[in-house]
């Protein structure tokens, strides 16, 4: 990969999002250089916006990601980019599932459709029949 060109990755899906260019460069010799070095961002998350499948997604209905929290970072929800331990469970339920799931937790209900978005521990979405309903595509 070259220094002036990054590929970033989306937060939702992990699938590869954006390319990042250099924009500003220097003479060195005959040729011009980038200023700032891409690579370190190259296949990383560069920051929470959605890529336009998980955006679509989002218009859909909300976004569950499955974790486990005993393979979490401590203090991972802390961090400007949450970044937990992703069991590997990407769902998409409606709306209407999310209230009847989370009904009795109005603060996490409100944020949830807000945002579009939420993770669950992977044993509750078991628990929830997510896993049932996996379709092949």
């Amino acid at each position: 990969m070259k220094d002036y060109v990054a590929l970033t990755r989306c937060y939702f899906c992990g699938e590869a999002d954006r390319i990042l260019l250099a924009t500003r460069y220097h003479r060195v010799g005959n040729d011009m250089e980038p200023i700032h070095d891409l690579k370190p961002f190259h296949d990383k998350v560069m920051d929470m916006e959605p890529c336009t499948k998980c955006a679509g997604f989002m218009k859909q209905g909300i976004i569950l990601m499955t974790i486990d929290p005993d393979l979490s970072e401590k203090d991972w929800n802390k961090q400007p980019i949450p970044n937990p331990y992703r069991a590997g469970g990407f769902f998409v339920v409606t709306e209407e599932a999310i209230r009847r799931m989370l009904q009795k937790n109005k603060v996490m209900l409100d944020w949830c459709l807000k945002h579009r978005w939420m993770f669950i521990e992977h044993k509750a979405a078991k628990l929830a029949g997510l896993y049932d309903h996996i379709t092949e595509r």
